[in-house]
């Protein structure tokens, strides 16, 4: 139902004598065109609803309804705190999108507010649910009316479509909120059993915008304004800026690591609350990137992980590090180059073995799903004790295929993870004695006797524990290599040699 020109009259005169803004106005009445906002003023004169005369704009005093949110002296004073706030964080985004937060009681103010036009215009029920269903919310209004200043401001261009990965959010607080929600909640709790009943879940969050609106849709008009016929709307306080937070959506950099390392763990070690190693691979490869983007923090991502006395060599690891709240967005391959460089030339025990990349959401999804169906190549230097090196049948590790193994968790992690066991798959192997050089290269040493030893190549199903394979696990590991091979076996050095993921 469409008011008709009398009644949008009589409502807005009826509102404006009592000091509610020309915006809220022309919102309780159901008007829509951005111009009644824009420059209400001038609208409301040409519509012959104030005198051209009357110079007075209703913004001396806090307006009852939006709390002073809607009137130009707390439009500067928020414009001018988002411009120096977005100049102090310094973000490069050229776009942004703003979420704004304003106190609670304002639904309870404008429900209010259309109970009075109700009762004291003597308003019928259709008129009434005309105003309640048209009426434009303070959010709305705000947007198209400061945005428009706050890009002047801060020389960004709002983007809701994409949407913009930068967000400025404004908090507006009241310092009656919490006053004037408490007058319905005890009216309420004083009437219904069943608040008395949910006492708990409305402990913390009873003031919160949920927790009220989710009231007021249990109670009818006459009950409402049953609980208020004592509150006046009238306020000489307007809403404050109680914050102003920027940040940026997350950048996830991406690329391989080698780690030619055995004395390095993959993510800073800590054991009860003191760090055991001075740095980790995460600390080379993500403080670097994190300085250069201008990163609050970081999360590591990688595709599997290797113990901390385990090499991963040759097409590297792949891994991600997500980038939170960066102030830099716009990331060149230039700059992704000078990072890699940077990295490779501080440390000898991590290198980037491919380009960095800027990742999408897909990617990462393929670096998860990879944990589950990739294969993995292993280089494993073994030892073969007290069994005359003639009698090891290694020629026999070379023609199997495909042999399942169940891996019981390992006594090493039980500490970490739950005991179960999981079938694994070995798809091939490739064995033969150890050659003298060798042992510099996997065991950094000459001294040993090379011919207690022997080199295993094998590619193998991801989750799969390759030490435990080698030597069996107290049995926890079926079979083993000392099962296959019917000898004591163990494991001295390890290498990670390929990943077989298409990444980044």
């Amino acid at each position: 139902m469409n008011l008709s020109a009398e009644e949008e009259k009589r409502i807005f005169g009826f509102l404006q004598q009592r000091n509610y803004c020309l915006r809220c106005c022309f919102r309780f009445i159901g008007w829509h065109s951005p111009e009644c906002f824009q420059n209400p003023f001038k609208f409301a004169n040409s519509l012959g609803y104030i005198a051209a005369e009357n110079t007075s704009s209703n913004d001396e005093k806090p307006c009852p309804a939006c709390l002073g949110i809607l009137q130009k002296p707390m439009q500067e004073s928020v414009i001018q705190k988002i411009q120096a706030e977005v100049e102090k964080q310094n973000y490069d985004s050229e776009t942004f999108i703003t979420a704004l937060t304003i106190p609670t009681c304002v639904g309870l103010r404008e429900r209010l507010l259309h109970m009075q036009c109700s009762l004291e215009l003597g308003l019928s029920e259709n008129t009434l649910i005309s105003l309640k269903t048209k009426i434009q919310t303070i959010k709305d209004i705000w947007k198209l009316v400061v945005i428009p200043k706050v890009e002047q401001a801060i020389k960004k261009k709002v983007d809701v479509t994409t949407p913009s990965a930068f967000l400025i959010e404004i908090i507006l607080s009241y310092k009656y909120n919490e006053k004037e929600c408490e007058v319905l909640l005890s009216k309420y709790k004083g009437t219904k059993n069943v608040v008395n009943k949910r006492k708990r879940k409305f402990n913390d969050t009873r003031f919160s915008k949920k927790s009220i609106e989710t009231l007021m849709t249990s109670i009818t008009d006459e009950e409402f304004t049953e609980y208020f016929k004592d509150f006046s709307l009238e306020t000489t306080a307007s809403a404050d800026v109680e914050n102003i937070m920027c940040s940026h959506s997350s950048i996830f950099v991406g690329g391989r690591y080698n780690k030619l390392s055995r004395e390095l763990s993959q993510t800073p070690w800590f054991i009860n609350g003191e760090k055991k190693m001075q740095t980790s691979v995460q600390d080379i490869l993500c403080n670097p990137i994190a300085e250069a983007i201008g990163a609050q923090s970081i999360k590591f991502l990688s595709s599997g992980r290797e113990d901390v006395d385990v090499r991963n060599i040759h097409s590297g690891r792949p891994f991600a590090v997500e980038l939170i709240n960066p102030r830099i967005s716009k990331i060149t391959e230039k700059a992704l180059s000078d990072l890699v460089d940077k990295i490779n030339h501080s440390s000898q025990q991590v290198q980037i073995a491919s380009n960095l990349k800027v990742l999408s959401r897909l990617d990462l999804k393929t670096l998860k799903e990879g944990e589950n169906v990739k294969t993995k190549f292993y280089r494993a230097l073994c030892i073969c004790r007290n069994i005359p090196k003639d009698t090891v049948p290694l020629e026999k590790l070379n023609d199997l295929k495909r042999v399942q193994i169940v891996q019981k968790t390992p006594v090493r992690v039980l500490h970490r993870r739950p005991l179960s066991p999981r079938i694994r798959l070995i798809y091939e192997m490739r064995a033969r004695w150890a050659k003298p050089q060798e042992l510099k290269t996997l065991l950094n040493t000459t001294n040993e006797d090379a011919s207690v030893f022997f080199v295993l190549d094998i590619k193998t199903q991801a989750g799969t524990y390759v030490k435990e394979f080698v030597h069996g696990d107290f049995g926890r590991t079926k079979p083993s290599l000392c099962d296959i091979l019917n000898a004591d076996v163990d494991i001295v050095a390890l290498d990670v040699t390929g990943i077989n993921l298409n990444w980044p």
